[in-house]
């Protein structure tokens, strides 16, 4: 009978060393996550040209903060009501194309999970427009109040609720010819001034302008260089900048729709002839606007 009880004694203790050593095995054999919970990334259409978009979706159930590292730039991630998290990126059009690693990282139970992921940027040529303006036009490009201007827009533009309004792509603001595109090259009188951030619609004085897509006004001014203005929040990191316009047709605070009537074409502020100058900025990054008129099906 003793050793009867001695051989389940020692059975017992095999089988609780067993159990032991598989629960220490999960917690350090590596590819093993069962103690912890997974993070995937996916990076949508990752062949990015310059002035276009990443958009990265990111499984992180657990996670209460998420948060995306591309090189020196951390953007907040954004989580959906389904739980899935979601990042938009703009490509500025003088980054340097090629390969771009990112690291996403999750905080999840007092500890951050980092996961490699990736993008590439393919080059793009862009145009180059030659103005003539009047010395008095060019003598405002220099005024004190276009600095203050230029602060309160870029103020605007970076305000950018959490909550993402917009759905789906971004139509044309307005019909008109497009007269000068994203990333053009100016010259103004013989002198480089800088790098077109929109496009121009030409089209006639009072032509209406709509919502691209959902949004809030988050501001309306009337200002020496830009004429008046418009800026929408859509949301989720994406401004939108409306200038040149002959008069409003909404207020500060306002929500609209997407196709809601915004303002008319104008020639307001320094401006060669009526057109609209219609501008996204992705996170502050000024993107190309026809590369929205679509976003990824899985957005």
């Amino acid at each position: 009978m003793r050793q009867t009880s001695q051989r389940i004694f020692l059975l017992v203790g095999l089988l609780g060393a067993l159990v032991l050593v598989l629960l220490i095995g999960l917690r350090v054999l590596p590819g093993i996550m069962a103690a912890e919970p997974a993070v995937t990334v996916r990076v949508l259409a990752p062949n990015v040209p310059l002035g276009g978009s990443v958009f990265i979706q990111i499984d992180a159930p657990d996670a209460t903060a998420v948060r995306v590292l591309d090189g020196d730039v951390v953007q907040p991630a954004r989580r959906r009501a389904d739980g899935c998290w979601e990042a938009v990126l703009g490509v500025w059009m003088e980054e340097k194309p090629g390969r771009r690693n990112l690291t996403v990282e999750a905080d999840v139970n007092g500890e951050t999970l980092a996961v490699p992921a990736m993008y590439t940027i393919s080059p793009r040529d862009f145009p180059v427009q030659r103005l003539r303006m009047s010395k008095a036009q060019d003598a405002i490009y220099e005024s004190p109040a276009v600095e203050e201007e230029y602060r309160l827009i870029r103020e605007a533009i970076n305000s950018q609720a959490a909550e993402r309004l917009w759905q789906g792509g971004f139509a044309l603001p307005a019909q008109g010819r497009l007269s000068t595109q994203y990333g053009t090259q100016r010259y103004r009188n013989g002198k480089k001034v800088g790098i077109h951030k929109g496009i121009d619609i030409a089209a006639p004085k009072g032509t209406l302008i709509y919502a691209a897509n959902d949004g809030t006004v988050v501001l309306r001014g009337d200002y020496l260089l830009h004429g008046r203005t418009l800026v929408i929040d859509h949301g989720g990191g994406v401004t939108g900048l409306y200038i040149h316009l002959s008069e409003f047709g909404v207020s500060p605070g306002q929500r609209v729709k997407a196709g809601q009537k915004l303002a008319r074409v104008g020639s307001t502020g320094v401006a060669t002839g009526p057109h609209l100058h219609y501008a996204l900025y992705v996170n502050g990054v000024a993107v190309d606007p026809l590369l929205w008129r679509e976003v990824p099906a899985e957005w």
